[in-house]
C-alpha cells in the first residue's frame, strides 16, 4: 500500500494542510481537536499517511506530540531547507498554502528527521538552549555597558552598578541551568567529554542536540545534520565545494562544536598542525574551525559506536 503525505504549514493560530493524495488543501485550527477531526474525515491511519512539518517555534509542538501519540510518522524539517526550496521554484512564490504544498515534496524526497517522543520532549535539552540564550543576552549588554562607558554619555554609578547585578544575575541563572542538566550525566556525554575541546556543558549540549546516534547511517550523514557539509554546485559538468555551510541543522550544535574546535585546535597537537595547514593554504579562521568541528564529528561518531574513550594521538619525531 502507498503512503499519503500530508504536509503541515504552521503558524499560532491555524494550520495549513497539503494532502498528496489530489493536493487537497485545507485550513483548521492549531489545536489537537481540529487536526482529530481532520484525521477522522479523511481516515488518515499511521500505516497509510505520513506527516510532516515544518520546525516553527513552540508552535509545532503540541500538534507532533498529539500526532506521535497516536502513532502517526512525524517528520520535521528545518525552514532553512524549506526556505531554500521555495528560493528554487520558478517563481519563488510563498504563502501557507505553496509551504504546505513544498513540505510535501521536501518529505517525499526524504527530506526532514523523524520525530519522536524523546527529540520532541526533550527537557534538558530546552534547559540548555535556555542557558545558551541568557549567556548571549549577558554578553549583549554587557556590550552595551561598555559602549556606554567609552561614550562617556553620562550614566549615573547607580544605573551602572544596577545593570552589572543584571548582567551577574544572567550569568548565575544560566550556570544554574547547566549544573541542574549536568548533575547526572550518561556514558555517552562522559565520552564526548574525553576528546580534547569538550568540557562537561559542551558535552552535554552537542549530546542533547544530537540525539540517539544509531539512527545516522554514517559519520557523514551526522556532519550533513549538523550542517557542517560545504555546498555543493555546479556548473557545467563539473562540482564544485563553495565555503559556504548548508546550516541545516541545530545553530545550537554547530556553536558548540565550534567552542570546542576553538579550544582543541590549540591544545590537540593534531588538530592544531592541521589548523596550522588550513591556514597556510590561505583559509581563514572561521573556515579552519569549521574544518575542525567536522573532524569533531567524527571522532564524537567513533567514541559512541565503539563506546570508548578517545585516545589523544601524540606524533613522535
Amino acid at each position: 500500500m502507498d503512503t499519503s503525505i500530508v504536509g503541515i504549514d504552521v503558524a499560532a493560530r491555524k494550520l495549513d494542510l497539503v494532502w498528496s493524495n489530489g493536493n487537497e488543501h485545507c485550513v483548521i485550527e492549531n489545536t489537537p481537536e481540529a487536526l482529530r477531526t481532520y484525521v477522522r474525515a479523511r481516515k488518515l491511519t499511521p500505516a497509510t499517511c505520513t506527516m510532516g512539518l515544518e520546525a516553527t517555534g513552540d508552535y509545532h509542538f503540541g500538534i507532533t506530540r498529539w500526532l506521535l501519540g497516536h502513532h502517526f510518522t512525524v517528520k520535521i524539517l528545518n525552514p532553512i531547507v524549506t526556505k531554500r526550496y521555495t528560493a528554487t521554484t520558478v517563481r519563488g512564490t510563498k504563502t501557507d498554502k505553496t509551504d504546505a504544498e513544498h513540505i510535501v515534496r521536501l518529505v517525499a524526497d526524504g527530506e526532514g528527521e523523524t520525530a519522536t517522543l524523546r527529540n520532541v520532549l526533550n527537557r534538558d535539552k530546552e534547559l540548555l538552549r535556555l542557558s545558551q540564550m541568557l549567556v548571549g543576552e549577558k554578553a549583549n549588554l554587557l556590550r552595551r555597558l561598555q559602549s556606554l562607558r567609552r561614550k562617556k554619555v553620562g550614566t549615573t554609578q547607580r544605573i551602572e552598578q544596577r545593570i552589572e547585578k543584571i548582567i551577574s544575575s544572567l550569568h548565575t541563572l544560566a550556570e544554574a541551568l547547566v549544573d541542574e542538566v549536568t548533575e547526572t550525566r550518561s556514558h555517552d556525554e562522559e565520552l564526548i567529554d574525553s576528546i580534547p575541546g569538550f568540557a562537561t556543558k559542551l558535552a552535554a549540549i552537542v549530546h542533547h542536540e544530537l540525539g540517539d546516534l544509531k539512527r545516522f547511517k554514517n559519520a557523514d550523514s551526522l556532519v550533513a545534520f549538523a550542517g557542517l557539509d560545504p555546498r555543493v554546485i555546479q556548473s557545467g559538468g563539473k562540482l564544485h565545494t563553495s565555503g559556504r555551510l548548508m546550516k541545516r541543522g541545530s545553530p545550537y550544535l554547530r556553536t558548540a562544536l565550534f567552542l570546542a574546535a576553538n579550544v582543541a585546535h590549540v591544545h590537540d597537537p593534531e588538530l592544531a598542525k592541521y589548523y596550522s595547514k588550513k591556514r597556510a593554504e590561505g583559509r581563514s579562521h572561521r573556515e579552519a574551525l569549521c574544518m575542525i568541528s567536522r573532524k569533531l564529528l567524527y571522532r564524537i561518531w567513533a567514541v559512541i559506536r565503539e563506546q570508548r574513550p578517545y585516545q589523544v594521538h601524540t606524533h613522535t619525531a
